[in-house]
């Protein structure tokens, strides 16, 4: 009901500035509707729209238009599929291939809104889906994009992406910022990244035949924010904020060199045309270039950190400000500026960078092997591994060379001009080492020309040409110097020249040497020896050449020469499958040699020779083990002792004394299976009962002296025709196999009963045999040679338990003490083995009758190797208790126990003796109180009587006047030591900060210590720190078995040491003798530090080793023959090396 207009053929319509032109329309006139098609153009002033059909909508303004539509004023231009445009508001919604192309900006996606107020030079735009926007060579991506032209602006949104030629830049949002249409700035404000294809060549192959290849690398950056900046249009500096981390590629002059990873907090980028420029990479700037391996010299990656790293990309440096560090495999070099020139792989290191704020750090170089080189300047070529130092100072083992210019040659060797070498750490050294020109050749040797040794800054020695060997502390051969001397009973002597010789890892030696012209040579040789996990050892050698001291003439000296020598040898060697073998071996060719020679009193008083040899084997999984033994010990002194012109001559006692010169075992050996199940299948039934069984067998070697009886009745050492002792020998073999059964129980769940059965099986080489002496009427025993046996045993019965106390005492941190009493009873039997056993003569005793019908009995293995065959029944019933006293102590909710006190005692009856069946009484006591003191006492009473007037123990109990037992004390041993210290008054911090800081470095020593020793009138005011120390041991022993004859001892030995100030120590040993209130040896020691030198006096002022020693001498052990030395006594008589 509503009329149409229809008009057909060039159809125009208009409406105010809007013309539209088509072939066919339909016109609604009520409602303002209207549809247009066949080739339908809109005008509107310099707008024009072409399109396939129009709806037309007056009363709103509103064109949409369908089918190719096209629309472009003078400022853009939009082609898109369905556009619904508002003439009005010059604005619309385009949809379908849409292409909006404004100023330079080529816009793509799927939707778009627009709109161009009245006036702007350009449309304000929005574009959704697949947005692609192409302008100056660069096309932005993304899924949303916003275009506002005030301020002219054009932002991305998810998934944005900018691209040009050569870069590709991404984040969650880009915005892109104009200035007259000409892009001036881009910001990404989270996860920015940025990469570069970059391209160029490889060559490789020899130089006769060299390839190039094509090379495409992609630069890396990200960053938490990007800033970039544009110049004139084109791409000119980027900006990473926060944990910015750039890889980029080096190519030099299009050849490629390698790659160059660097993060820090803000890296700052400035381009030049596709490529880098420069980069700035501030706050905790750290990298890592990797050279190709094709592309140049330089062999590893190169790490560096700084501050502020600033990389000229085209000029090929760095700079490395504040803090900088660069490491290059195993050179490390650290200084406050360090500049790196690619080109030529030249560090320049500088403590601070001329135009820059920041501290000072002088340059430092580390390399592997070989101690920090630091300097005011430092050239470093990393190819070819030479370098440069302008007043450089480097460590040598525990000293410092220093020299105005420090270069070196290869990896191995430096020049030094100038050089100091000194040992002390102060920069104005108390001593050093001068030298115009050094040459240090790394574990090797030092070169110096000339060499002159200063003190105090003063000229003392010179050499014009020195060599002496330095190898950083490792073992190096090497001469050693001597010190020289003279004195009255040696005249002039040199001590301890010698020669080290280290030809292997596994061993070297030592060779040292001492002459004097009126005692003669003495010479050691030391040769450590090591394998580890196999073996280990050493090998000692020393001789003596002793001369004539009053022989004038030269030529006579080595006629009238003694010699003697020592050797030592200890070896340890673990082998496969449980097996070892340990040697210690000595030999003395003179028993006088170590009173003869050595210093302190401990060698001196050495009097024995002892060899060991001992191979073990062990089979854990049957629980047995074998050991070989071979042993010797030799009295050094046993020939002096029967000599009776000597001083140490002892007198013999009795007819048939001996005195054993040495003692041989050639073999020892034994086998022993450890405990085991008695009868595994009847473990039930027998319990925990188990067997063990050992064998031990020797050949022993004697040569002792013995002592004769003349037939006047006077004793003495046998002599020979010429009147020397006479040396007899003897020898001897034996083995003992031995038996055990044990078989412990409980009884009632806290008794602990164990029977025991031990058997003994001694066979011998030799025995003896009963004779009587028709002549004598004596007994006359007789050797026989052949090997017997006797068997021996014994049963024992133990039982045990524990009882515990427990007193509720609570003193401060002392929560209870506890009382364990640990009680023992056990009874033993061993049969009288002289007699009938089981109805069985055993042999093991004769006995035949004199004439006076007497029997006379023999043990037949009395004096061999198997020893006397026990002939007295035992029935023994023996009684022990153990008490420990325990304290609990809780302190800061930590609870331990201490023990207190510890006391046993013991004794035992025998029923079947004749007489004294009741043994012995034994007790100890033992405590430990706190880390200071320390009690050990032990005490033997008798409980029988002691008979005056026959001077004998007799078969009566000691009682008392109630009939109680008293024994009598008859032996005691009481040993305590402690230690006790006081602090002195030292600093406390806060006076330590008031006191003025001044620097006595410069001062002579003397005005030091006097400068030291006001401030220590100051610092005895603060606690804190020892001032002194001592320990006292004290040895109290009493043997009372003959009262008319009581015997005691009582020692006492001190150690103190004063702490005088921090650089003087004194020390004090001394041993008395409190019985006879005397005074047995004491000695001194002084020392006091100075800084890199010391002193000490040893000082003995009375004894045998009587004598005094002062040293002064360098503190560094490769300088320790730098040194003054003083001797006198003992020192001064002897060899001291």
């Amino acid at each position: 009901g509503v009329p149409v207009q229809i008009l057909t053929g060039d159809v125009v319509f208009s409406k105010g500035p809007v013309v539209v032109v088509c072939q066919r329309a339909e016109y609604v006139e009520k409602t303002g509707q209207g549809s247009m098609t066949g080739r339908v153009t809109v005008t509107r002033r310099r707008q024009t729209l072409t399109c396939d059909s129009l709806h037309y909508d007056s009363p709103r303004d509103r064109l949409s238009a369908y089918g190719q539509v096209h629309t472009w004023d003078p400022e853009y231009d939009l082609e898109c599929d369905t556009l619904h445009y508002f003439t009005e508001l010059d604005s619309g919604a385009a949809a379908g291939s849409v292409r909006f192309k404004q100023k330079q900006q080529i816009i793509r996606g799927r939707r778009i809104l627009y709109v161009k107020p009245e006036g702007a030079r350009a449309a304000r735009y929005r574009v959704l889906g697949h947005v692609t926007i192409t302008e100056e060579g660069r096309v932005a991506t993304c899924g949303e994009a916003t275009y506002t032209p005030e301020p002219e602006a054009l932002e991305l949104i998810e998934h944005p992406s900018l691209a040009d030629s050569s870069r590709v830049l991404t984040g969650t949002r880009i915005r892109i910022e104009y200035q007259e249409g000409t892009i001036r700035r881009l910001f990404i404000p989270e996860e920015a990244h940025v990469t570069a294809r970059v391209s160029g060549y490889r060559e490789s192959g020899d130089d006769s035949l060299r390839t190039r290849e094509t090379v495409e690398q992609e630069d890396d950056m990200t960053g938490v924010r990007l800033r970039g900046f544009f110049q004139d249009g084109d791409l000119d500096s980027l900006r990473l904020e926060g944990m910015a981390t750039v890889l980029y590629h080096v190519f030099d002059d299009s050849l490629y060199q390698g790659k160059n990873l660097s993060s820090g907090d803000t890296v700052v980028m400035t381009l030049a045309g596709d490529g880098l420029d420069q980069v700035h990479i501030l706050g905790g700037a750290a990298g890592t270039y990797t050279p190709d391996p094709e592309g140049g010299d330089l062999e590893g990656p190169v790490q560096y950190h700084a501050e502020v790293i600033r990389y000229d990309v085209t000029g090929r440096n760095t700079d490395l400000i504040a803090g900088a560090g660069i490491r290059h495999q195993d050179t490390q070099l650290e200084a406050g500026y360090i500049r790196v020139d690619w080109t030529e792989h030249l560090l320049y290191a500088y403590p601070k960078h001329p135009r820059e704020p920041g501290p000072e750090l002088r340059p430092v170089l580390r390399e592997s092997q070989r101690e920090p080189m630091e300097g005011d300047t430092m050239v470093y070529n990393l190819d070819t591994r030479k370098g440069k130092v302008l007043h450089g100072k480097t460590r040598a083992e525990d000293g410092y060379f220093t020299g105005e210019e420090i270069r070196n040659q290869d990896e191995r060797s430096l020049f030094v001009e100038n050089s100091v070498y000194t040992t002390c750490s102060l920069d104005q050294p108390h001593f050093y080492f001068g030298s115009r020109r050094m040459k240090l050749i790394q574990k090797d040797k030092v070169i110096a020309k000339p060499l002159i040794l200063y003190i105090g800054g003063i000229p003392v020695l010179g050499l014009p040409y020195a060599l002496f060997p330095s190898q950083g502390g490792g073992r190096h051969s090497g001469w050693i110097m001597p010190s020289y001397g003279e004195s009255a009973n040696r005249g002039q002597f040199i001590d301890g020249l010698g020669y080290y010789w280290a030809p292997s890892p596994y061993w070297d030696t030592k060779w040292t040497l001492s002459f004097a012209d009126r005692s003669g040579i003495t010479l050691k040789a030391i040769t450590p020896y090591r394998r580890r996990y196999h073996f280990s050892g050493n090998l000692y050698l020393e001789t003596r050449q002793k001369l004539s001291g009053g022989e004038r003439d030269i030529v006579q000296l080595p006629r009238q020469r003694k010699t003697d020598y020592v050797i030592k040898w200890s070896h340890r060697q673990q082998m496969r499958h449980d097996q070892g073998l340990n040697i210690n071996a000595s030999y003395y060719s003179n028993g006088e040699y170590n009173r003869a020679t050595a210093l302190d009193a401990l060698n001196r008083m050495k009097q024995q020779a002892i060899s060991n040899a001992t191979y073990t084997k062990r089979w854990k999984r049957s629980n047995n083990s074998i050991s070989l033994n071979l042993s010797s010990r030799r009295d050094l002194m046993a020939e002096r002792r029967v000599d009776s012109t000597s001083v140490f001559y002892q007198a013999p006692g009795q007819a048939g004394q001996e005195m054993v010169q040495s003692t041989r075992t050639l073999p020892g050996f034994s086998f022993r299976h450890g405990q085991s199940p008695l009868l595994p299948g009847l473990g039930r039934i027998l319990g925990n009962a188990t067997w063990s069984y050992s064998m031990n067998g020797n050949r022993r070697e004697q040569t002792y002296f013995h002592v004769a009886q003349d037939s006047a009745g006077v004793l003495g050492w046998d002599l020979d025709s010429q009147g020397n002792p006479v040396l007899r020998s003897r020898a001897s073999s034996v083995i003992h196999h031995t038996f055990n059964v044990n078989a412990p129980r409980k009884i009632f769940r806290y008794i602990t009963v164990n029977p025991q059965i031990n058997l003994k099986s001694d066979w011998v080489d030799q025995s003896y045999t009963a004779e009587l002496d028709s002549s004598t009427n004596t007994l006359r025993k007789r050797k026989i040679t052949g090997w017997t046996t006797r068997t021996t045993g014994s049963f024992n019965l133990r039982t045990n338990t524990q009882i515990y106390g427990l007193f509720p005492v609570r003193i401060g941190p002392l929560n209870g003490i506890r009382h364990v009493l640990s009680p023992a009873i056990s009874f033993r039997y061993t049969p009288d083995f002289s007699k009938p056993f089981l109805g069985r003569d055993l042999g093991y005793v004769e006995t035949i009758t004199d004439t006076a019908g007497q029997a006379l009995t023999l043990d037949r293995f009395a004096g061999t190797l198997a020893g006397g065959t026990p002939q007295q029944k035992v029935k023994a019933l023996a009684f022990s208790a153990n008490n420990v006293f325990q304290a609990k102590l809780t302190r800061d909710g930590q609870t331990r126990k201490i023990d207190l006190l510890t006391y046993t005692l013991s004794t035992n009856y025998n029923y079947v003796a004749k007489e004294f069946r009741l043994s012995n009484l034994q007790s100890s006591v033992r405590t430990k109180l706190g880390r200071s003191l320390n009690l050990d006492l032990s005490m033997t009473h008798d409980f029988y009587q002691w008979d005056d007037s026959t001077h004998q123990r007799i078969n009566h109990l000691r009682t008392h006047e109630t009939g109680l037992p008293l024994p009598r004390l008859v032996n005691l041993n009481l040993g305590t030591s402690f230690r006790f210290s006081g602090k002195r008054m030292t600093f406390s911090a806060a006076a330590e900060d008031s006191l003025p800081q001044t620097d006595t470095s410069g001062l002579e020593l003397e005005e030091s210590y006097r400068y030291s020793s006001r401030l220590q009138e100051v610092a005895r005011r603060m606690p804190g720190g020892q001032l002194w120390s001592s320990s006292v041991s004290l040895r109290y022993s009493l043997n009372n078995s003959n009262p008319d004859r009581r015997q005691k001892t009582f020692w006492m030995n001190t150690n103190s040491t004063v702490q005088l100030t921090r650089n003087w120590r004194i020390r004090y040993t001394a041993r008395f003798d409190l019985v006879t209130r005397s005074l047995v040896s004491h000695s001194f020691s002084i020392y006091r530090d100075l800084h890199c030198w010391e002193m000490s006096v040893n000082w003995t002022p009375s004894g045998y080793g009587r004598g005094f020693y002062l040293k002064i001498n360098v503190k560094s052990p490769n300088l320790k023959d730098l040194k003054l030395e003083q001797r006198g006594g003992v020192f001064r008589s002897r060899p001291n090396f």
